[in-house]
């Protein structure tokens, strides 16, 4: 018999086709609606008692339609929210890191009206370290064949979240946890599959390094020391990855709901092993809609729509970004803008921020809640940072190794910030600083020239740091930051940021450069 495992990850509340950069446009190729319409179909063709169905987290943030749903306060927004996942009907699920960016009330009530069990092993409470919510496993059974589920989630949380946001709870290792439940479930099951928002820290065919081993992705390490697991359904880096290794079938779906990943075991009607096991990627594009999703969201898309469209601010001069990479490397209008806000909020002596966008424009002269919304998709907070000259040199250093310059001189990112996973939003960019780097140099002694206001930075002088608290709090495998450099983190997010910024007086926006590569 054929046993189907469909799973979903990274929707980021685009519950509908539309990306939101422009109005009445609804013929992107991804969402949950067409997510459910594809799992809907296949269901159809293999029959509903073959077919298992589960998503892998990061639902509750990400699109414009997520922010406003938080924004108006109403948990009857966030109830629309929750009916359309429901509406998918899945059988199991697990967290995000992304859906904890709201706090813990939000997502306690999420969790309580979500229809499927929430599988959660390795969220403690730091009192009792049983698991905060959710259940440890279950067991569901299809045609005759007993399923084991496990769910965890990246124990990175707590480097990117305010602490208010995970306050009484412990986040531990995945890798641990799985080895552990893994020896009481595997007896009591046929098959045994781990819904994972994590991803993996070595290349799972292999084994190549592919980033830092620090315990955010561990998949390769559960993949490799844990053979009790037939199954991985795993998210968190939007990769689009489908393959069949060391026994294991192994799927991640990507972005925004642009693809359902299909696990089908061919399993023994006697014996009840798997004799073979396959992977694909299913394109959502090729699906229209599910009218369903569409007809529950549809008053909430409209409000949506219309508080992007609210004016915010007018500026004397448009603070536009050509494109995000020419921006990236050459420095734009709008970036100076951002560093321009982050520095007037925490009176810091010098700014980083990165590119949040590939769809990145910057802003004209009137600034909507759409405009900001785009250019800055993500919840996080501005924190200031106190760190001598010699750390902020070596954050600096470190970010200009983010980049090659071929024979030609043509400058370009190295293709580890690209693949397998385009990781560009870990790029800053520093202001008001001057600085000059030699890309012919070795990494970390590139700097040629690092100035403020005029002088070299003192090595032993305390310098401050505007940044948002992901980078603060050590993501994106820097140097330097940690948590107790933080000084204070505003209890503000970017929205609120700009509205306040923008309108507490006529801002010039600077358009000089203050950097350069070569």
């Amino acid at each position: 018999m054929k046993l189907v495992f469909l799973h979903s990850s990274d929707t980021h509340g685009f519950l509908l086709p539309t990306d939101y950069q422009n109005k009445g446009e609804y013929n992107a190729p991804f969402s949950l609606s067409r997510v459910s319409s594809a799992i809907k179909a296949e269901k159809q063709k293999y029959g509903a008692d073959n077919v298992v169905v589960t998503d892998s987290g990061d639902c509750l943030q990400g699109s414009p339609l997520a922010s406003y749903a938080h924004s108006t306060g109403d948990f009857s927004d966030l109830a629309t929210f929750t009916e359309a996942y429901n509406e998918v009907g899945y059988d199991a699920r697990c967290l995000g890191n992304h859906d904890f960016n709201f706090g813990l009330d939000y997502l306690t009530y999420y969790i309580d009206n979500n229809k499927a069990p929430m599988i959660n092993d390795n969220i403690l409470d730091e009192e009792t370290n049983v698991p905060a919510f959710g259940r440890e496993y279950t067991i569901i059974e299809k045609n005759g064949i007993k399923i084991g589920l496990l769910g965890i989630t990246t124990q990175y949380i707590p480097h990117w979240e305010p602490k208010e946001h995970i306050e009484g709870l412990k986040f531990v290792s995945a890798f641990d946890k799985i080895k552990h439940y893994a020896k009481i479930l595997r007896p009591q099951v046929d098959v045994l599959a781990v819904m994972y928002h994590g991803g993996f820290e070595s290349d799972p065919e292999t084994g190549k390094v592919t980033e830092p081993h620090r315990g955010e992705n561990e998949g390769y390490k559960i993949l490799t020391e844990i053979p009790e697991v037939d199954v991985f359904l795993t998210g968190h880096q939007h990769r689009r990855l489908n393959v069949v290794t060391k026994d294991t079938a192994i799927v991640q779906p990507g972005y925004r709901g642009e693809a359902v990943a299909e696990v089908v075991l061919d399993i023994d009607d006697e014996t009840k092993k798997i004799k073979d096991m396959s992977t694909k990627l299913i394109d959502t594009k090729d699906y229209d809609p599910d009218p369903k999703i569409v007809d529950i969201v549809k008053n909430l898309d409209e409000r949506t729509q219309k508080w992007l469209d609210k004016p915010l601010a007018k500026l004397s001069e448009p603070a536009p970004i050509e494109n995000a990479m020419k921006g990236r490397i050459e420095g734009a209008p709008f970036i100076n803008l951002l560093q321009q806000m982050q520095l007037w909020f925490t009176d810091a002596d010098v700014s980083a921020t990165a590119v949040m966008s590939e769809k990145a424009k910057g802003f004209g002269k009137e600034v909507t809640m759409r405009d900001v919304l785009l250019n800055y998709p993500y919840a996080n907070q501005l924190c200031r940072v106190k760190l001598t000259g010699k750390e902020l040199r070596h954050i600096i250093e470190h970010s200009a190794g983010f980049l090659k310059k071929d024979e030609n001189g043509k400058i370009s990112f190295l293709e580890r910030w690209i693949k397998p996973k385009p990781e560009l939003y870990h790029f800053d960019v520093f202001y008001p600083v001057e600085y000059e780097a030699d890309l012919s140099k070795p990494e970390g002694e590139r700097l040629t020239k690092l100035t403020l206001n005029g002088k070299p930075l003192d090595d032993d002088k305390i310098y401050h740091l505007a940044v948002n608290n992901y980078r603060a709090m050590g993501g994106g495998f820097y140097p330097e930051y940690s948590m107790d450099k933080i000084e204070f983190a505003l209890d503000k997010d970017y929205v609120q940021m700009f509205t306040e910024y923008l309108t507490h007086a006529d801002v010039k926006v600077d358009t000089k450069k203050n950097y350069r590569f070569y």
